[in-house]
């Protein structure tokens, strides 16, 4: 994974996430308490991500990837059980990836991945309230396809 998707990975975290000071905070779009409340503790991150290679990405847990295996078992312990995640948003292409990458990276995911964490929830009985009712019942596995 990592020869295929570091520079893609490292071209996000360094070149993409700029974003202009006075953007942060615009006029009005802050009451004056908060304001006081955000002089007094501002957030400083921990760490710059432009000191940071892919590897540390990987991690630190900015970025979940490897084989398909690591990545679904990662997915299932540290993202969707600690965090009892129901509905996951995930981004299959990132940086300066090329189409055919992506549509590889989208695949493996539909393919390998994204099974294993459909029913994670069943043995509990939660119920998504935000997914359309009549695509509820039974699920009928979907080949990725390009």
């Amino acid at each position: 994974a990592e020869a295929e998707y570091a520079r893609h990975v490292e071209y996000f975290y360094h070149k993409c996430l700029h974003v202009p000071p006075h953007w942060f905070a615009p006029p009005g779009n802050q009451d004056y308490r908060s304001l006081l409340a955000s002089n007094r503790n501002p957030v400083r991150r921990a760490e710059n991500p432009k000191d940071l290679k892919y590897r540390d990405f990987v991690e630190k847990g900015y970025v979940i990837a490897g084989s398909p295996a690591t990545v679904r078992e990662r997915l299932k312990e540290e993202v969707v059980k600690t965090l009892r995640v129901g509905n996951l948003m995930v981004l299959v292409q990132i940086g300066s990836m090329p189409h055919e990458l992506t549509l590889k990276n989208i695949d493996l995911f539909a393919r390998e991945v994204l099974p294993s964490l459909r029913d994670i929830w069943d043995d509990e009985g939660w119920e998504n309230h935000w997914w359309p009712e009549r695509l509820r019942g039974a699920r009928q596995p979907v080949a990725a396809r390009r």
